[in-house]
This record gives C-alpha cells, structure tokens and sequence, in this order.
C-alpha cells in the first residue's frame, strides 16, 4: 500500500484497543476498490477522549469506528447524530463531513444480520433473552432485540443499578416488551434468569483476551437455546466453548463485526462494501 499526502486517514478509537480485528478488515476492503486510504487503530485514554475527537477535525481524518468503552461519552463530543445512534443513546461510527462530525450507530443492524445468518433468527416474538452488560454495545443490542419484537429481555451487570437505569430507558420507549434488570454476582438470580430464556447474549468485556472469562450457571439455559457472544478475540470464548458442549447454538461477534464494519464502509465512502473480502480478511486474524 503506497501511502502519500493525499491518502485518506480512518480508524478506531477504544482502549484497549490492540484486539481490534477492525484495521485489516477495512484496509482489505480499500485495496480491493482501488481506493487511496488506511485505516489504524488508536488507543484512545477514557480522559483523552474529547482531545481524540477534535484530532478528528484537525487532521483530516475521514471517519472513526468507536469501541469500548467511549461509545456513549463520545456523544457529547460530535456535532450532531443519528436517529439509530439517538434511539441506542451509543455511536460507533463517526464522519468527518469538512469539520462537522456526524455520529451514527451501525452495531443495530450489524448483530440482527448476524443473528440470521449465524443462528437462523429471524422471528423474536418467542425469543426470551438475558443480556449480559449494560454498555454501549449492549444499548445496540437492546435496540435490536426490542425493535424485533422480543418478548421477554433481563439485562445483567455486576453494577445491577445501570441495569436498572437501561431497562427503564427502554421500558419508556417499548412499554411492550417486559424488561428486567438482575445482578451477574447474584448466582441464583441469574440461574433462574437462564432458566426462563432461550437466547444468551454476552455484551460485556468478559472472556476478552486480557479479562477473565463469565461465571455463569449456563447449564440452566434451556436446551435447544442459543448463546451469542459479542466477544470475538479470541474467537472462540470460553462462553462460546462451554455453549457448543451443551449442544446449545453459538456464536462469536465476528459476524456483527463484519455487517456492522460494511454498513460504516458504505456510510463513510458511499460505495458498495466488498463483503466477501472483509469476511477473508477477519477470517486470516
């Protein structure tokens, strides 16, 4: 890759940051259409975050991904957002429009993709879920779940009160849809949450490369249930392992990494995403 003054600058803010598959999925997708830009990852402090943003501006940057943990906090730096990314209340996608930064939220639609394609959900009139965190990923998650029409949802955090603050600021939007909050460090809670769902969902850092892996009783999760794990470095969790050896169908975040990567592809550059390209690419991490 030949790389001049004229190149185009995107990237992705997060920290930690080195486990982002994001970089060589992105730069894939550039070197196929032919395009003069690179995508780089940068390791972006909690407290550097409104520095971060206005570095947008002054170098030119073309557009950011958002990661954890600034996908809320990095709102109130932008100039303005999207519908998706107001309903979510998190932005994972920035462009950079001469100086104006328009922030979006491509997660929503990247993990319904991905629950098709990967665990053949397609209708959630019967799903009950338990969510795992209450961050950015998981207002995506939320978003998606509720706009689906699932019936039941309980989301779980070792702080149970943000639990509590986000199944309320869903319940005034999806009054619905029964929306529960519990605490992860409550095992019997949380047994007999799994006990009352058949769809899993880990959107915390838990099982991360460097993070300690999820404790939870997953023997109770019904039989014939799903487990996704928004996870995917490493690509097999021990969540996603201990899921496969009860016969439960799983899968990694890789997927909604690749559907949501496209959608931000195609709103930063306004050309088709080369998907098969991009999956190769996550596929070679």
């Amino acid at each position: 890759m030949d790389i001049s003054s004229s190149t185009k600058l995107y990237g992705i803010f997060g920290h930690p940051i080195g486990h982002s598959f994001s970089p060589p999925m992105h730069n894939a997708a550039f070197q196929k259409l032919g395009l003069n830009c690179v995508y780089l990852a940068f390791d972006i402090l909690p407290q550097n975050l409104s520095a971060a943003v206005n570095s947008i501006r002054q170098l030119n940057i073309q557009g950011i991904n958002v990661t954890i943990p600034h996908k809320q906090d990095i709102i109130n730096c932008l100039d303005e957002i999207s519908d998706e990314a107001k309903y979510t209340g998190a932005v994972n996608t920035v462009k950079n429009n001469d100086g104006k930064l328009f922030g979006h939220n491509t997660d929503v639609g990247g993990f319904l993709k991905d629950l098709e394609v990967e665990l053949g959900i397609r209708e959630f009139s019967e799903i009950s879920a338990c969510l795992i965190g209450a961050g950015g990923a998981a207002r995506a998650v939320l978003s998606g779940l509720c706009i689906s029409g699932t019936k039941k949802i309980t989301i779980i955090n070792r702080t149970k009160i943000k639990a509590l603050e986000l199944a309320n600021y869903f319940l005034k939007r999806f009054s619905s849809i029964e929306i529960n909050s519990a605490d992860l460090k409550d095992h019997s809670e949380i047994k007999k949450c799994l006990e009352n769902s058949n769809l899993l969902i880990n959107s915390s850092s838990a099982g991360m490369i460097g993070h300690d892996p999820l404790n939870i009783p997953l023997e109770s999760l019904p039989k014939n249930s799903c487990v996704y794990d928004l996870v995917y470095n490493p690509k097999e969790t021990e969540l996603i392992k201990q899921a496969k050896s009860l016969g439960h169908r799983s899968a990694p975040g890789l997927g909604m990494l690749l559907y949501q990567g496209a959608e931000s592809f195609e709103y930063w550059t306004n050309k088709k995403a080369p998907i098969d390209v991009m999956k190769k690419a996550l596929g070679n991490n």
